[in-house]
C-alpha cells in the first residue's frame, strides 16, 4: 500500500476511534443511563443521604434492620403522580414495619413541597435537586423507579414504570424482603 492510503486508514481509524472513546466519554459525564449500572437484585443498596422535606436528613445506612421502599420520582412525570397514591396506601398498610421515601429526582424544593401539600402525602419525601442519587447510585432508564431494601440492606427488587395493577407485585415485594 502507498504511504498515503496507509495514512488515510490511519486517521479514519483514529477519528472513529475517538468520536466512540468521546461518545461513551460524554454519555458517562451528562449521567445517560447505562444498562451495565443499573442495581440489582442482590446487591448491596449503595448508601446515600437526603434532606427530607421534614428538614430532617434521611441516611440509608441507618436503616439497617428495617425493610425500605425507595420511589424515585418527579412532579412533572404523569405515571410517578398516578404512584403516589399507591405509595401513600402501601405507607399506611405497613406502617412502622416498612420505611417508605419518595426521592424526588431534579426539582426544587418547594416545588416538591407544594406537590405533596396539594395533595396530602404523609410518607417521607427526599428532594434530590441534582438528580444525583438516581443518576449514579440508583440509575434506570426512566422514572417511576421503585427499589426494595431489605433488612440486611440489600436489594430485592425494582420496579421500573407504575400503575394501578402493580400494587399487588410491590405489596409482594415488601412482604418478600420482610421475611
Amino acid at each position: 500500500m502507498k504511504p498515503r492510503i496507509i495514512m488515510t486508514v490511519l486517521s479514519v481509524v483514529l477519528v472513529v476511534f475517538a468520536g466512540v472513546v468521546g461518545y461513551f466519554w460524554l454519555t458517562r459525564a451528562a449521567g445517560v443511563f447505562n444498562p451495565e449500572d443499573e442495581v440489582q437484585a442482590g446487591n448491596v443498596a449503595p448508601d446515600f443521604s437526603v434532606q427530607l422535606l421534614t428538614g430532617e436528613t434521611f441516611t440509608l445506612s441507618e436503616q439497617i434492620g428495617t425493610v425500605v421502599v425507595l420511589d424515585f420520582w418527579a412532579t412533572w412525570c404523569g405515571p410517578c403522580v398516578a404512584k403516589m397514591p399507591i405509595m401513600q396506601a402501601l405507607s399506611e398498610q405497613f406502617g412502622e414495619s416498612v420505611t417508605f421515601v419518595g426521592v424526588n429526582v431534579g426539582e426544587p424544593q418547594s416545588r416538591v413541597q407544594a406537590f405533596i401539600d396539594e395533595r396530602g402525602f404523609t410518607f417521607p419525601v427526599g428532594v434530590d435537586e441534582r438528580g444525583y442519587i438516581h443518576r449514579y447510585l440508583y440509575p434506570s432508564p426512566g422514572i417511576p423507579y421503585m427499589v426494595v431494601i431489605n433488612r440486611q440492606g440489600l436489594i430485592t427488587a425494582t420496579f421500573l414504570g407504575g400503575g394501578q395493577d402493580m400494587k399487588a407485585l410491590y405489596e409482594a415485594a415488601i412482604l418478600d424482603a420482610l421475611r
